[in-house]
């Protein structure tokens, strides 16, 4: 009986066969790094499983997409509240 394996990509849900060449990623919010296949890591919570160059260029795309909007959107919003005037009776 074949087991099936478990992995799947995290952008494009491919799943992993045997002789792929995959790439891992922590979920680190400060740092972008890809590492060769590791099945112990991959285990492990806190990796994305990449399958591609495609599927890793997504991945930088979508990392460099939240670190830009960390640095132009403020920690609070605060929008000002304007009342009309009231008109005397």
């Amino acid at each position: 009986m074949k087991v099936r394996c478990p992995y799947k990509c995290d952008y494009c849900m491919n799943p992993k066969g045997e002789t792929n060449h995959w790439w891992l990623r922590a979920r680190d919010v400060n740092q972008f790094t890809l590492m060769a296949w590791n099945d112990l890591l991959a285990d492990q919570d806190g990796h994305e499983h990449i399958c591609s160059e495609s599927c890793a260029a997504k991945a930088l795309s979508r990392w460099m997409t939240r670190r830009s909007m960390e640095f132009t959107m403020p920690a609070a919003v605060i929008t000002p509240v304007v009342e009309a005037a009231k008109r005397p009776n």
